[in-house]
């Protein structure tokens, strides 16, 4: 676990694992996702009651990808999540998807289950910790019920998967990248210091920048694909360290994929330009 700031802690999963987070306030303490294995959250666990006695009042969700949910089962405190992701939840056929997984896999999950959230938002909620201000907003972007977690006054914001740092991003046919982009670019311009990736190293607004860059450079290159311009895409994007020295290569093949089956891939979408800084 690694601490940015008092009583805020971080699990920086190195192998690319989503990452979780801990937030202890006067009131008590919450948990920012549980990581895909029950096992790992219950390790988390072991970790708060290590360094405090405080009830743990809520598990948040910042997206409905197992990754990050699945170990709600492991936590015994109340999940708080938008609608939308609840609903989001509450249609994944888990016992088809855990049997399409490694056998050592399903093994490790036999005992999981989804846990739903039993607290649930539209837009925004807010949780008073006495010392912490905890604000949960959904705001779409990665997926339509992203949400995104700030912790006053620390200046620390839980991204989830609208960030990846050192890893390639996971893009799917229902991600709004420029929905991403806006976000992100919102989030540079408050009073932030911290900001805590869904995988990846805990990053600054430098991050935050590298993101949005990632984000247009991917939404060109899947519009010159599409459009069939194989040399620019070679002569543009082929030795491009945006992509080239992120982790998890597949994933960005998977997420290209996944994207061009898009109807809509190009619209707004024109030669990159290279963004100030």
């Amino acid at each position: 676990m690694i601490s940015i700031g008092e009583d805020v802690f971080v699990t920086e999963n190195l192998n690319g694992a989503s990452n979780a987070g801990v937030v202890i306030g006067k009131k008590g303490i919450i948990v920012v996702d549980s990581t895909f294995f029950p096992s790992k959250a219950i390790r988390l666990m072991d970790f708060i009651s290590s360094i405090s006695s405080k009830i743990i009042l809520y598990v948040v969700n910042t997206h409905y990808h197992l990754d990050h949910t699945l170990g709600n089962c492991a936590i015994e405190a109340p999940v708080i999540s938008s609608e939308m992701t609840k609903d989001y939840l509450e249609r994944i056929d888990f016992e088809k998807f855990r049997s399409s997984l490694e056998p050592i896999i399903q093994k490790e999950l036999k005992d999981a289950r989804i846990v739903f959230p039993s607290i649930t938002f539209n837009r925004k909620m807010t949780v008073d910790l006495g010392n912490k201000k905890i604000e949960i907003l959904r705001v779409g972007g990665h997926t339509p019920d992203s949400s995104i977690i700030k912790v006053w006054p620390n200046g620390i914001c839980f991204c989830g998967d609208l960030l990846f740092s050192g890893y390639h991003a996971e893009i799917t046919s229902e991600s709004d990248i420029d929905s991403w982009i806006k976000i992100l670019g919102k989030l540079k311009n408050e009073n932030l210091k911290w900001f805590v990736p869904g995988h990846g190293s805990i990053g600054s607004v430098k991050e935050v920048d590298e993101m949005m860059i990632y984000l247009e450079k991917f939404k060109s290159l899947s519009f010159m694909i599409k459009s069939n311009k194989i040399d620019d895409v070679i002569e543009k994007f082929g030795d491009d360290p945006v992509f080239a020295k992120r982790g998890f290569p597949l994933l960005f093949e998977d997420s290209l994929i996944e994207y061009l089956r898009r109807d809509d891939v190009g619209k707004n979408a024109g030669p990159y330009k290279a963004r100030r800084r």
